[in-house]
């Protein structure tokens, strides 16, 4: 017999799904981008034609090849990987634990069983290994001539003709423009800080996306002005001016996306720069007192900054490259389809009636086997779950609509509603609402804008909150299970409905989020799911407070802030640090300065008001 479908989880075709062959291909098309351009040094043009096709299949570490050579960042999805690409995420995940705990014994291990496995063919995973393999030498203090080598064989691998690089017009992933940028460093010659200006001017000008361009362009900068700072001809005042613009447009890099890469180096670069300036301010037409602001205002974060990682214990300065490689938000996909399954009380033999074979779904959750993607695509959707590996919030194969999802989370930070509204529609224009996950990210935001204008009660908020986690989820008893799997977007309507539910209820979810994340903490794992984490438990810490739950709700914010401080995301630090504050029954004087110095670092103009508001109270 069919399986009976739970009211409220509606099966969408599986023809508007986004799926990443069409993805592929549409963006490539849009940017303009030949075959032989985005597959050169990974592949031939014809296997990346039939990748475009749905003729070949392709694994993970491709996929995100390609994808960042167009200038897409793997941050922006969640992960559901087979067998094969699940155990290689494994294995890189601690090879880059390794390297960040610097267990370098550990470290090399890890990387000599990872790269005597699969294909020596596979290019990418050599580049892997080579970068992690420089990276320790790096740290132990080897040669240089030894670390550039393993960076020049990592970046021909690629790249092969690294030299001729901007007059052939390549197409290069982030990790690769690292590669080239270490290749250029260690085989320093005369024109190295040409170098850099042409990697930047190459970040600047290319496709990717915000969260792209500032894990690297920051630090070809900072590069950059080592370089130009130890040239004697430095105090000429057109190349201070010269530097001084250059960091700066770094430093509104990191500002826009609340990200923390190199931003300590260059803070202090541009100390050390204004200072310079402030000597011959005649010559340079800077205005004394500007200059005298920017220098305060650098300063100020900075010795911010330095004293935050000194209490969390958090590395002060970027010490290797291993965030270019870290991965958030990954899983197995047998894990999903059983965890969901059980999630919905259905038996193998129910969940796959008509569609696929029993024995088949169980031997994909036992790791045993990969389901064909056809049929493990009819599964996911009865689970409510789009069909797609990688997968944003919203599900499409129009990358414009990305860019809308990040730009309306920024005006809803800042309160600017309206916007946010007109850019909703933008959005519902562009994507299809026959998928569950699309109509639950429309009715989630709307609900969120009427509550924030005032045209909602809370307990209307609440309803639509949950109605728009149905879209997806209709499941009964979901705060007393053992194991769930949810998405983002489902993890993000349980917590935003907290706020509006009366003590009880509001209870219940705390726990059913505080110990969700929790697991996660036991493997030390919180660094892979952060971006999601930091966004739900500060309603969490929220609401602990308010139930007068104050040193819980204490320990979870200073656990968050330096998860947050290791992955260099800074764009909730004021929120942790005020909810701390608060708990602890303190002077709020300081914590309210710091709060509006990290508020005004990352635009949140909101934010920004309401601190200053509150420290002229105080």
């Amino acid at each position: 017999m069919p399986v009976r479908k739970k009211k409220g989880v509606k099966r969408a075709s599986l023809k508007t799904d986004q799926d990443f062959p069409r993805f592929l291909k549409r963006v490539r098309k849009e940017e303009k981008v030949r075959l032989l351009q985005l597959s050169e040094g990974i592949m031939t043009a014809s296997q990346l034609a039939r990748i475009e096709k749905g003729e070949r299949s392709v694994c993970k570490n491709v996929r995100d090849r390609l994808l960042g050579r167009l200038g897409i960042s793997s941050d922006l999805y969640e992960n559901l990987l087979d067998i094969e690409d699940h155990a290689e995420w494994e294995q890189q995940r601690d090879i880059l634990c390794a390297v960040e705990q610097k267990a370098f014994q550990k470290a090399q291990e890890l990387i000599a069983a990872y790269g005597a496995q699969g294909s020596r063919s596979d290019k990418i995973k050599q580049q892997f290994c080579l970068v992690m393999q420089a990276e320790i030498l790096r740290q132990q203090g080897a040669d240089q001539g030894e670390v550039g080598a393993c960076y020049e064989r990592a970046v021909r691998l690629t790249v092969p003709d690294v030299e001729n690089l901007f007059v052939t017009h390549k197409l290069l992933a982030i990790q690769e423009i690292n590669m080239v940028l270490e290749y250029a460093f260690y085989h320093k010659s005369a024109d190295f800080a040409q170098k850099c200006r042409d990697l930047m001017d190459y970040v600047e000008h290319s496709a990717y996306d915000e969260l792209s361009k500032v894990k690297i362009y920051p630090k070809i900068v900072y590069y950059y002005l080592q370089e130009m700072t130890s040239d004697s001809d430095i105090q000429i005042p057109e190349k201070l001016d010269q530097c001084l613009e250059i960091c700066n447009r770094a430093i509104e890099m990191l500002r826009d996306t609340g990200r923390a890469y190199f931003l300590l180096e260059l803070l202090e670069m541009k100390i050390q720069i204004v200072e310079n300036i402030e000597k011959v301010p005649e010559k340079c037409g800077k205005e004394p007192k500007v200059l005298e602001e920017q220098r305060h205002e650098s300063s100020e974060l900075a010795d911010l900054l330095k004293r935050l990682y000194a209490e969390y214990e958090v590395p002060a300065y970027m010490q290797d490259c291993t965030y270019l490689y870290q991965q958030r938000w990954v899983f197995y996909v047998g894990d999903v389809l059983r965890i969901r399954r059980q999630m919905y009380g259905l038996t193998p033999e129910k969940l796959c009636s008509g569609d696929c074979s029993a024995r088949t779904l169980r031997r994909t959750e036992k790791k045993e086997s990969n389901m064909q993607y056809m049929a493990l695509s009819i599964l996911l959707r009865k689970l409510g779950l789009s069909k797609e590996y990688q997968r944003a919030r919203l599900v499409s194969n129009d990358r414009e609509v990305l860019k809308l999802m990040e730009e309306i989370t920024k005006c809803r930070n800042n309160r600017e509603l309206e916007r946010a509204r007109t850019i909703l529609e933008q959005m519902k224009e562009r994507v299809s609402d026959e998928i569950p996950e699309n109509r639950q990210y429309f009715m989630e935001a709307e609900a969120s804008l009427d509550w924030l204008t005032g045209k909602i009660t809370k307990e209307e908020f609440a309803a639509r909150e949950e109605e728009a986690l149905r879209c997806t989820l209709n499941v009964e008893n979901l705060y007393q299970m053992d194991e769930v799997y949810l998405t983002e977007m489902e993890m993000r309507c349980i917590c935003k409905r907290i706020r509006a539910l009366p003590d009880v209820e509001k209870r219940k979810c705390i726990n059913f989020l505080y110990f969700f994340f929790e697991k996660y903490e036991i493997k030390s794992e919180l660094s892979d799911c952060i971006a999601i984490y930091d966004f739900l438990i500060i309603y969490v810490i929220c609401e602990l407070g308010n139930l007068q739950e104050y040193q819980k709700s204490t320990d979870l914010g200073k656990k968050v802030l330096r998860e947050d401080l290791k992955c260099r995301r800074i764009w909730g630090i004021d929120g942790y640090l005020y909810e701390i504050s608060w708990n602890e029954n303190v002077k709020m004087t300081e914590c309210l300065r710091q709060c509006s110095i990290f508020s005004h670092f990352c635009k949140q103009s909101f934010y920004e008001d309401f601190y200053r508001k509150k420290l002229y109270q105080s």
